[in-house]
């Protein structure tokens, strides 16, 4: 006891001296605590007392309690012969479950705001097991007066992150919490185990395709030293050499790629320029489930270092980039480059791509900086065929010939006989088949693929720019960090133009200043994993607007909808509602 009463006294004293002088050197103290110290002086939390909030609108049933509740228990029955609470938290320090081995000590805890639904986020609470675990990322053991605040002065925690397996963020905290007299290294000991345990239940729950990619990351990943790289739709694997083998934004282009290629078939041997002027190999295979590609999984080496002979550029001109996102995504660039040299050397160009993708726009900017023309005559299936003069300098583009019939393609060959004129054509890549078709594609010379959106995520930012400067022009518009995250988590199914269209709802919305996340449509709240009906559609929608109207309050929103809480959270879940 008296060794606790005289480290008491010397905390209390360095704990002074630190908030007499920020400054101040305090060697008796460990690091971890001086630097939570520091942190909860400059944001201003009074040490006097605890000054936390509820959440009623937090969901404790999430997929992390699930997963945790067996662990939790387990880790009761454990520490059954002391007094102790074990809590889980989600990753805003805000607690899910709390389980107390007596009554006492969950009496201490309730007087405390150590209950469910309380947050204990640093900045509100100062150091304690949760919110300065999520603020070092680390592991802690928190112990009497290395608390901020003076009312947990009497305890000791415990805690520790839990990480998603396939992510690596954590997604919450496992904390036990005794006073501070029956405070054990062990605890500390037990939370972590107690956290990789979880997170290997984590691993455990999920849907087919994630186990399915983690199957064959495993694979690709016992058998080399190399880095390896796992993409699927939402998820992301990488090993130790991975992480550390590039750049940020060049991972996130070689992520963005790589779910490019999971379409283009079961093998990938690719050669790929990343933004920084680095080229890497990816070497892999991809992995199925029930018809549809659920991931791709390979062997990343690097060809050339960031600074050789940099990646080709679309156009060299002195105009805006383009709305496409030339300037990250590999594979647009690549498509940029060969579609610019079939453009200056007048090479029938077929360029491939979803609607919406922007195919269009790439041919005609390109062209305008190669040729100096004003836009393009385009022909779309159910226009006409002109009568074009020899020599015509204008690009003529054939849009969609896949949604021609065969008549329809067999009467645009004649165009081709005409000297002079350039040519390009846009096509989904399911192309139909005939006499008529086969003629017309055997015209083209050179083709390209456009990516999709949802391909390129990381070009999403500059995007969005962009397009806010052309629909907005002369006014200062931009995302907050929280509309431009919405925007990245969305899957964009009708790519370029349905982000466009987004940002044009928006825009009505906000005319100026900073667009939130709540001036974006409805439809940006939601990920769901399937396509859904028009009702379905509406009904997200319905759910997302009645939480906007209710500042994301579930219980409130439920009760504006007349859903039972429970229908709420399954409807969210089942739509992946974000807001």
């Amino acid at each position: 006891m008296g060794d606790l009463v005289g480290r008491r006294r010397l905390l209390d004293a360095a704990r002074s001296a630190l908030l007499e002088q920020p400054d101040a050197d305090l060697p008796d103290v460990p690091r971890h605590v001086v630097a939570s110290w520091r942190r909860s002086a400059a944001r201003g939390v009074d040490p006097g007392v605890i000054a936390n909030q509820y959440h009623s609108d937090l969901d404790v049933q999430s997929r992390l309690v699930r997963c945790a509740r067996p662990v939790l228990e387990q880790l009761a029955e454990q520490v059954a012969d002391i007094p102790v609470c074990i809590a889980l938290t989600d990753d805003r320090a805000r607690l899910l479950v709390r389980r107390d081995t007596t009554s006492g000590i969950g009496r201490d805890a309730d007087l405390n705001n150590f209950a469910e639904r309380f947050g204990y986020a640093e900045d509100a609470v100062g150091t304690n097991g949760v919110g300065t675990v999520l603020e070092s990322g680390e592991s802690v053991h928190i112990v009497g007066a290395e608390h901020f605040v003076e009312r947990l002065h009497g305890y000791a925690c415990a805690g520790a992150p839990v990480h998603d397996p396939f992510s690596g963020r954590i997604e919450g905290v496992i904390d036990i919490s005794c006073r501070a007299e029956h405070s054990s290294p062990v605890l500390h000991s037990l939370v972590r185990s107690a956290a990789a345990r979880i997170r290997e239940n984590l691993l455990r729950d999920r849907d087919p395709d994630q186990q399915a990619l983690f199957d064959l990351y495993t694979r690709v990943e016992a058998r080399t030293r190399r880095a390896v790289l796992a993409v699927g739709r939402r998820t992301v694997l990488a090993n130790a050499a991975m992480r550390t083998l590039l750049e940020p934004g060049d991972l996130v282009a070689l992520q963005d790629h790589a779910r490019f290629l999971m379409i283009g078939g079961p093998g990938v041997d690719d050669r790929i320029d990343l933004p920084s002027g680095a080229r890497v190999r990816l070497r892999g295979s991809t992995v199925s489930v029930g018809g549809t590609v659920a991931g791709l999984a390979g062997e990343v080496a690097v060809v050339r270092e960031a600074g050789g002979v940099p990646a080709p550029r679309i156009a060299a001109d002195d105009r805006a980039p383009l709305p496409s996102g030339s300037a990250g995504s590999p594979a647009l660039r690549v498509a940029g480059a060969t579609a610019a040299e079939a453009l200056r050397t007048g090479t029938p160009l077929l360029v491939v791509g979803e609607a919406g993708t922007g195919r269009r726009r790439l041919l005609e900017d390109l062209d305008r900086a190669l040729h100096g023309t004003d836009g393009v005559l385009e022909l779309a299936p159910a226009d006409p065929v002109p009568e074009l003069a020899a020599g015509t300098s204008q690009l003529v583009v054939l849009s969609d010939i896949d949604r021609r019939d065969d008549d329809g393609a067999r009467r645009l060959l004649p165009l081709f006989d005409r000297p002079g004129i350039r040519f390009a054509a846009t096509a989904t890549g399911t192309t139909r088949r005939g006499p008529g078709h086969d003629a017309l594609l055997a015209r083209f010379r050179q083709s390209v693929t456009v990516p999709p959106l949802r391909s390129r995520i990381g070009d999403l930012p500059g995007l969005v720019g962009e397009l806010l400067a052309e629909l907005a022009p002369g006014r200062e518009v931009r995302p907050s960090p929280d509309a431009l995250r919405t925007l990245t988590r969305y899957g964009w199914p009708g790519n370029v133009r349905e982000l466009r269209a987004a940002l044009e709802a928006a825009l009505d919305r906000r005319p100026v200043g900073e667009l939130s996340a709540a001036d974006l449509p409805e439809f940006c709240q939601s990920a769901p994993r399937t396509s859904l009906r028009p009702v379905d559609q509406a009904e997200r929608d319905a759910i997302v607007a009645a939480l906007r109207d209710s500042g994301g309050n579930r219980v409130a929103a439920a009760a504006a909808l007349g859903f039972a809480r429970s229908t709420l959270y399954r409807k969210i879940a089942r739509y992946r509602i974000s807001s």
